[in-house]
């Protein structure tokens, strides 16, 4: 539709003089009063949720759900603490900031670019201070939902296990960026799935790194 296909372009835009105009507590209050709009519908069959273990977890999510996961982890785990791995890129640097509005800590780095440092300061996070992770599969170039293999090896290294979070918006803007980062439509409806754990043995076969992540990946895309 072009009136979706303008509207998609205007919020691309927006959000670069975001970045470069907005202080991260006014883009912080801005997400929460946007996410506050929603209403949500949380499918949770393993009790991740509402019984959540006493050591710390990987969560995963793919890229474009950015936008609200800050958010969502507030409203459903208050009182745990979370790191998340961010690229060192200007969008990167920006979200950093923001996360510290929500009180979660970043480790600057990806799979290209001192990605080993970033996850040496998240395994590090959650053995000594029992920091939950938070990473995203396909981030940060892509391709869009191309499950890549550093969130199992982080599980392997951490022996954390690894927890699929995702999100279906009933309306919603979808960017025509590389991950086609999704805009939800205030007062819409969000269903939110999470689980299972997936916990990952040291050592893996080519055969069960290939099934682990295809796995991984259905349980993304619900």
């Amino acid at each position: 539709m072009p009136s979706m296909s303008l509207a998609s372009s205007m919020i691309t835009e927006a959000r670069k003089w975001m970045r470069g105009s907005f202080s991260p507590a006014v883009a912080t209050a801005f997400i929460r009063g946007w996410a506050y709009t929603l209403s949500y519908e949380l499918h949770d069959p393993w009790k991740i949720v509402h019984s959540p273990p006493a050591t710390p977890l990987i969560f995963s999510f793919w890229h474009n759900r950015i936008l609200l996961m800050p958010y969502l982890y507030r409203k459903y785990f208050p009182k745990r603490k979370l790191i998340a791995l961010v690229s060192r890129s200007n969008d990167g640097k920006f979200l950093s900031r923001v996360l510290g509005q929500f009180n979660l800590i970043p480790a600057e780095g990806s799979s290209s670019k001192k990605g080993a440092s970033a996850f040496k300061a998240a395994i590090q996070a959650a053995k000594k201070e029992g920091y939950d992770i938070a990473v995203t599969p396909d981030g940060p170039r892509g391709p869009c939902y191309f499950f890549q293999e550093g969130v199992i090896h982080l599980s392997r290294l951490s022996g954390l296990p690894i927890v699929p979070v995702s999100y279906q918006l009933e309306s919603k803007i979808e960017l025509k960026s590389w991950d086609k980062f999704q805009i939800p439509i205030p007062f819409s409806r969000c269903r939110i799935f999470v689980g299972p754990l997936f916990s990952v043995p040291k050592s893996l076969s080519e055969n069960e790194m290939s099934f682990l992540k295809k796995e991984l990946s259905a349980a993304l895309s619900r």
